[in-house]
């Protein structure tokens, strides 16, 4: 097996060796459900050490290649998780699960359980119900979320549209035709254990429904072009990304150099793109950079939809879902890609080809300024590193950038674009529904919130860092400091124990990563990155709820802890089902000290 550097992503070698490993403790007979794996990074105490050393040029041994695998024995519930050493061809560990656990969904299994759903006499009886047969019906499984702390049992809930009646195209917009019963599907079993009907109103409890289908016509429900109505424009130019002598940016391996900043470019099946050892004209910035999780919580509180609400990382995988950019106009300009290895349900490597695209823009104005006496200016062009992903999961799309400049300044954006995930109203009901949008007619848009956890692994000019909390604040009067009233300073607090943070716009509050080791020679002030965190709305479920208790990051919006190894998912290891209890609210519980530490 060949050599990498600890930080690459897992490559399909290795992880067909890890799956191997696996498969050979039971013997060819014991069938497996693959369910994840990707690299387990070192220690990070063990990574440090040989970044140190790779930095000053000095020859190290690399630390064997670990690959974390989670698994099922097939048609059981049994979960395991196994650490193994590719390396070395050995476990590190290998345990079987509690069965409060359960690992993320896959598109074998979410198919398996849609021809379940098509197959069962009470689903078909539904269906000939609203007089259609299953050759128009779109089957739309979900993750089951949760409402009941006894249930273990792993299950999808799923929800049934019908292609456009006016044209029953395979890319047609089933979204926009919604019908108005659900199932629930039982993995292990393999069957329908429940069917229930949605609400066609503003109703609090839903009837069974004994009619036929309410078919609407929503105006203009497709978005392939090919299939809508209406022509598309023609009004705009062609608008054409040129660099004629290439681009700015170096790339080997992993590894990417450009205007100052060196950093390694990762990819796992969870979190996909991940940026390692980041620093800017040679000093040390960040360690380690992901999106650790994210939670889609929708607000129509009836049963049976007050249980949709899904982590699209921990239970389907950034990794798993990202797009092919070469495809389409995803990108502009001269474009670099970094591909990624994930494994399906059937224990087969499959090459996530062109996940990130790497490119370059320009951003505007960095700076300018015109001296009014001479009318010179002076200018300088913002320009932008952007390295860029994409995932589908089901109806939405969401875009992941980091974005660097020449400034030294970093920068994490998401944008939600996709389709709706839509529910049935009668088209000719005409109640207000308070927790909802009709989008069209028929089709009604529960209100839902995108909450995004960002995590940063900061190493300010070193591993030891602190986090500030600046507010700007009116001075007192004062006869002879402030007689006019005009003044007004910054007061600052050092954050000392883990725990969360609250932004306040009022109060322009600002915070700093700051290393209290490392004095700025000009600001006589420590080094520090300002951490930009814009006010936003947090989780709007109530205190209590299923939501809340499995959404540990949606309290606050800033959570500082210590570091320690493992500790990546803020929500926990295993989201999908899952109780609560695992994610970051205890890890803030600890209470430890955050002051000049490893955070």
């Amino acid at each position: 097996m060949s050599v990498h550097h600890p930080l690459d992503p897992a490559t399909g070698e290795e992880l067909l060796a890890a799956l191997k490993l696996i498969q050979d403790t039971y013997g060819p007979n014991v069938k497996i459900h693959w369910k994840t794996a990707g690299l387990e990074e070192p220690p990070k105490k063990v990574m440090v050490a040989y970044l140190d050393a790779e930095h000053a040029g000095k020859p190290i041994a690399p630390p064997p290649r670990w690959i974390l695998v989670m698994y099922y024995i097939k048609h059981t519930p049994r979960l395991f998780e196994a650490l193994v050493d590719v390396t070395n061809n050995k476990f590190v560990h290998h345990k079987e699960l509690p069965r409060e656990f359960h690992a993320p969904v896959d598109r074998i299994e979410m198919n398996e359980a849609a021809q379940v759903a098509l197959a069962d006499p009470a689903v078909k009886a539904e269906l000939k119900r609203l007089q259609l047969g299953d050759t128009a019906v779109v089957v739309d499984p979900w993750d089951y979320g949760k409402d009941d702390e006894f249930e273990q049992r792993r299950l999808t809930q799923i929800f049934f549209y019908t292609r456009n009646p006016k044209n029953n195209h395979l890319d047609s917009n089933h979204y926009a035709f919604p019908l108005d019963f659900m199932c629930i599907v039982d993995h292990t079993e393999k069957k329908v254990i429940r069917i229930d009907h949605l609400p066609l109103g503003a109703q609090e409890v839903t009837t069974r429904h004994t009619g036929p289908r309410k078919v609407g016509v929503p105006l203009e429900p497709e978005y392939d072009h090919a299939l809508q109505s209406f022509p598309p424009r023609t009004t705009l130019k062609p608008l054409q990304v040129v660099q004629p002598e290439g681009t700015s940016f170096k790339i080997t391996g992993q590894l990417v150099e450009w205007e100052g900043w060196r950093f390694r470019v990762g990819f796992n099946w969870r979190e996909g793109m991940v940026l390692h050892d980041v620093s800017f004209q040679g000093r040390s910035t960040f360690f380690r950079l992901s999106l650790s999780e994210m939670f889609v919580p929708y607000g129509d509180p009836r049963s049976p939809l007050h249980r949709k609400g899904a982590f699209d990382l921990g239970n389907v995988g950034a990794g798993y879902t990202a797009n092919d950019l070469s495809l389409g106009c995803d990108c502009l300009g001269t474009i670099a890609y970094f591909s990624g290895h994930v494994i399906n349900a059937n224990g087969e490597h499959v090459k996530k080809n062109n996940a990130i695209c790497v490119h370059e823009v320009d951003a505007g104005i960095q700076w300018k300024h015109t001296n009014h006496r001479t009318g010179k200016a002076s200018v300088v062009r913002k320009r932008q590193l952007v390295l860029q992903t994409l995932i589908t999961v089901a109806n939405y799309e969401y875009i992941f950038y980091w974005i660097l400049d020449q400034a030294g300044e970093i920068e994490f954006e998401t944008r939600a674009t996709g389709i709706l995930s839509t529910s049935p109203i009668d088209p000719n009901n005409t109640e207000k529904v308070p927790f909802a949008t009709r989008v069209g007619s028929g089709v009604l848009a529960p209100y839902h919130q995108h909450i995004f956890n960002l995590r940063i692994d900061p190493a300010i000019d070193g591993h030891k860092n602190s986090i500030a909390v600046v507010d700007s604040v009116a001075m007192d009067p004062d006869p002879k400091l402030n007689p006019y009233g005009t003044g007004y300073k910054t007061v600052e607090r050092i954050v000392k124990t883990s725990g969360t943070e609250q932004t306040d716009p009022q109060a322009g509050r600002v915070f700093k990563i700051i290393n209290p080791n490392v004095i700025n020679p000009v600001s006589l002030t420590p080094v520090a990155y300002k951490l930009v965190a814009y006010p936003s709305q947090g989780l709007l479920a109530a205190k209590g709820s299923w939501h809340d208790k499995r959404a540990d990051f949606c309290d606050a919006p800033i959570w500082v802890t210590k570091y320690q190894d493992r500790e990546l998912f803020c929500a926990g290891d295993y989201t999908n089902q899952s109780s609560g209890g695992h994610g970051i609210r205890s890890w803030v519980a600890r209470n430890d000290n955050v002051e000049n530490e490893d955070l």
